[in-house]
């Protein structure tokens, strides 16, 4: 009688890692899938972030009748021997700016910050949120709202009456 072999066939070694292969692309996409969504999620989180920050500066001031102290300017910085062309969001009175708003292609690709209507009562802003450029195709989001000068409509309204 042969002594008896202790041991695994090559065909069990074969299936065990072609078992073992595909539970580890499994893996290995879940993982890059779980990536990707957080750096979307992180994207979409900033850019939030900036607009409400910018959105609440602005209702505020607006309201308030100082949304002429406000101008988006087209910021260019050199990084690592890049340029790259900001739209940000300054305090013309503090000549600072306040938040970066978008990355764009150049710098006269800045919207203006204000359109006042005739009456000066309301003012529709337009904001650049994202990276904006152009040969990226990357997410860039234009918001669009108006804002009323408290001060000038009830001035308006006393007029009227």
């Amino acid at each position: 009688m042969a002594p008896k072999q202790k041991g695994f066939t090559l065909v069990e070694l074969m299936v065990a890692m072609a078992i073992g292969t595909v539970i580890i692309l499994g893996a290995g996409q879940l993982f890059l899938t779980t990536f990707q969504t957080f750096q979307t999620i992180d994207k979409v989180s900033r850019k939030q972030e900036t607009l409400i920050f910018a959105v609440n500066l602005l209702a505020e001031e607006g309201r308030k009748g100082n949304i002429g102290d406000y101008a988006i300017r087209s910021d260019q910085r050199i990084s690592n021997g890049q340029t790259r062309n900001y739209c940000v969001l300054q305090d013309e009175v503090k000549k600072q700016p306040v938040v970066d708003l978008a990355r764009v292609d150049s710098v006269t690709d800045c919207p203006t910050l204000t359109e006042a209507s005739s009456d000066g009562v309301l003012y529709k802003l337009t904001l650049l949120v994202g990276d904006c450029r152009k040969e990226d195709n990357l997410s860039c989001d234009k918001i669009n709202f108006t804002v009323s000068d408290r001060k000038q409509a009830i001035t308006l309204r006393e007029a009227t009456s």
